[in-house]
């Protein structure tokens, strides 16, 4: 729909769309969490701005590593049972079962489950002032397409298919948790545990003066 809104020549509406649906789904995941009682998600405010850029980075960055890293994660819709399907590595072996979010852990060197991976996190971007950066750009990214500056008045994305089907891939990944946290009710998902405690770090550092 994103794109078909761009191919009309409404660039900024197009924008508009994908990102504020991505702003949504963030807001359904947290208050998803915290219905089902994840005490991190509590923390977490769906009105603040910061809180809703770093956990849309960070489901971004979780979506990539399960992508690309060693599950190579690809999620599809089962025809027969209307159910999403995740066709994905573990043990050296592809397996393909119902796509749920507490299949994927993350785990240190001793394959331990790891409490969070805000290290991991930060190292992706170099350190922790190239992360924050990255999370304020989030941050201020609805102001900078949408609304006019001193420079001029903005004319949305030049190039829209990586970010709107990023955006799209987002939200999409953010209903699935907030869906899958709710099926599970008291069942705490580490995957989920772990990106909030993970977010919280992040949050904080951001904060500090």
């Amino acid at each position: 729909m994103d794109y078909e809104i761009f191919d009309a020549e409404m660039p900024i509406p197009a924008c508009f769309c994908a990102i504020h649906s991505a702003e949504d789904a963030v807001a359904a995941f947290i208050s998803s969490a915290k219905e089902y009682g994840y005490d991190d998600a509590r923390m977490t405010k769906i009105k603040d701005h910061v809180a809703k850029a770093t956990v849309s980075l960070l489901a971004q960055k979780i979506s990539g590593i399960l992508r690309i890293g060693r599950y190579q994660v690809a999620v599809a819709l089962n025809p027969k049972t209307q159910a999403l399907a995740a066709r994905y590595i573990a043990d050296g072996q592809t397996h393909c079962n119902e796509a749920l979010t507490k299949l994927p852990h993350f785990h240190d060197e001793q394959e331990k489950i790891l409490p969070d991976f805000y290290d991991e996190l930060a190292n992706m971007f170099g350190d922790v002032t190239e992360l924050k950066t990255a999370v304020r750009i989030g941050q201020e990214a609805r102001a900078t397409v949408f609304y006019a500056s001193r420079t001029g008045y903005p004319t949305g994305l030049d190039e829209p298919n990586e970010p709107l089907a990023r955006e799209c891939h987002l939200t999409l990944g953010l209903i699935w948790a907030a869906i899958d946290t709710k099926q599970n009710g008291a069942e705490k998902i580490p995957l989920i545990e772990l990106a909030l405690q993970t977010a919280n770090i992040v949050i904080a550092e951001l904060k500090r003066r």
